[in-house]
């Protein structure tokens, strides 16, 4: 990738596509979390840094579970904003990132 800002997976990017396109998006967003985050210590700073930057790109985060070596971050369920991307940290393991629809 030549654009190492996560500004490219915006939420506009992902409500844009559907189907196998969309979990085209989630795949590459999830390889390029996965590197960054990779052996990070801590693994919270890089997961923070990472977080704030698909906040600023319009997606509406937050933190669902945490331990020190994974984390679980996701729409807000409590005042739903719509589909959203939930994102699974790994420090050791390959990030996941998947689509989830409203409600």
């Amino acid at each position: 990738m030549t654009d190492d800002s996560l500004a490219q997976f915006d939420r506009a990017a992902f409500l844009a596509r559907a189907g196998e396109e969309r979990e085209a998006l989630c795949n590459r967003l999830a390889a390029d979390l996965s590197t960054r985050v990779r052996g990070a210590a801590p693994l919270h700073d890089a997961v923070m840094a990472a977080i704030a930057e698909l906040r600023s790109a319009g997606h509406d985060l937050w933190s669902f579970d945490a331990d020190d070596d994974f984390e679980i971050w996701g729409p807000n369920y409590m005042t739903p904003t719509g589909p959203g991307i939930v994102i699974m940290f790994h420090q050791d393991d390959a990030t996941t990132v998947e689509w989830r629809s409203a409600g």
